[in-house]
C-alpha cells in the first residue's frame, strides 16, 4: 500500500511539472505572438487573432503554472502569521487553509469543466477578428484548474497521512 502511495505522489509530482513545462511554452509563445505583431505592425501588415491569441496563452500559461507553482512552494503563504503559532494551533490552522484551498479549487474546477462543456455544446466563437471556437483556449485553462485541485487535495491528504503517522 505504501508502494502505491509513492508511485502516486511522484506520478503526481510529474504531473505538476508537465504543466509548469507547459506553461513556459505558453510564456514562450506569448512572447513570439507580441513580437510577430510588433514586426507585421512595422511592415503595415495585419494577421488577424495575434493579440486575442496572445490573451489566450496567458490564460494557459497562468493556470498551467498554479500546481508547479504551488507544490513548489512559490505562491504567497501565511507563514508570517501560522510561524507564530504554537504546533497545535498551526497544524489547525494549515489543516483549515488546505481545506478551504480545496474546496475552492475544486469548485472552480467544475465550473471551468462547465463552461468549456457549454461553449463546446453551444458551439461558442470568440468575438474578434479570429473567431475561434471558445472551448479552444478555455480548454488550457480548465485543465490547469483540474491539476491545480488534484496539486491541493493531493497536499491535504499529504498533511493529513503525516498527521496520522505522528499520532500512531
Amino acid at each position: 500500500m505504501i508502494k502505491f502511495f509513492v508511485r502516486l505522489d511522484s506520478t503526481l509530482a510529474r504531473l505538476y511539472r508537465v504543466s509548469g513545462y507547459l506553461a513556459a511554452m505558453c510564456l514562450i509563445a506569448i512572447g513570439l505572438l507580441v513580437a510577430a505583431n510588433i514586426a507585421t505592425r512595422m511592415l503595415s501588415m495585419y494577421i488577424p487573432g495575434l493579440t486575442e491569441y496572445s490573451g489566450y496563452a496567458m490564460a494557459a500559461s497562468s493556470f498551467l503554472a498554479l500546481a508547479y507553482t504551488f507544490q513548489n512552494k512559490g505562491h504567497i503563504r501565511v507563514e508570517l502569521i501560522i510561524s507564530h503559532l504554537s504546533t497545535s494551533k498551526r497544524w489547525y490552522a494549515e489543516f483549515w487553509c488546505l481545506a478551504v484551498a480545496s474546496v475552492t479549487t475544486v469548485y472552480l474546477a467544475f465550473y471551468l469543466v462547465k463552461l468549456v462543456y457549454l461553449s463546446w455544446k453551444f458551439e461558442e466563437y470568440s468575438e474578434g477578428a479570429d473567431a475561434i471556437l471558445l472551448w479552444k483556449p478555455q480548454a488550457f485553462v480548465m485543465v490547469g484548474s483540474i491539476i491545480l485541485a488534484i496539486c491541493i487535495l493531493h497536499n491535504f491528504v499529504k498533511f493529513l497521512v503525516e498527521r496520522l503517522r505522528l499520532k500512531v
